[in-house]
């Protein structure tokens, strides 16, 4: 691992948690390039992200949100081990290999691997900006009427007869479009 931030509890936990996860036998990619702070990201606690040189390397880059540092060692030491499991081969997305190396963290380990956790669950406070958020946009099915709610412009709401209901088949049309004017 190189040229990580100036961070220097978050570089410790990186060290540990990776040195951990390779002890129990599970193969971490060597080319974790950086690690990240972002101070901006409002729904996720942690990301990883692949990249390719020109020679066709791979090397991944680890996020930690800001909101994230303010949880005790052993959580945070959870989100980092879940992004880490990310760098190992045939687990960038949650499947198969991501949750077998995810159970095997979690036994030997004893860190909480989910792929979603609550902002409660971490003792952190909860994004005030989501959960005030109104509805903008309804979708309704025409042939039985199930509505489809969407706070934010989506390919659904864009376009959505390209998409048909998911409990019965039918067509879908936009039935509400709140706007604000810029005004």
């Amino acid at each position: 691992m190189k040229d990580f931030t100036d961070n220097s509890r978050i570089n410790l936990l990186i060290e540990k948690v990776v040195y951990e996860i390779k002890d129990i036998g599970i193969p971490v990619s060597d080319n974790i390039e950086n690690v990240v702070i972002n101070n901006r990201t409002r729904k996720r606690l942690g990301a990883c992200f692949r990249t390719f040189s020109k020679d066709g390397k791979e090397s991944f880059v680890i996020e930690i949100s800001a909101k994230a540092l303010m949880c005790d060692d052993i959580k945070l030491c959870s989100i980092i081990a879940h992004e880490i499991l990310h760098t190992c081969p045939g687990s960038f997305n949650h499947g198969k290999i991501w949750k077998e190396h995810g159970r095997q963290v979690e036994h030997f380990l004893g860190y909480s691997i989910d792929r979603m956790i609550k902002t409660e669950e971490l003792n952190l406070p909860a994004c005030d900006i989501y959960k005030h958020e109104s509805i903008k946009y309804i979708i309704v099915c025409k042939k039985c009427g199930q509505k489809y709610e969407r706070k934010r412009i989506c390919p659904l709401v864009k376009n959505p007869k390209k998409y048909r209901c998911g409990k019965c088949g039918g067509k879908l049309e936009l039935l509400h479009k709140h706007t604000t004017s810029c005004r």
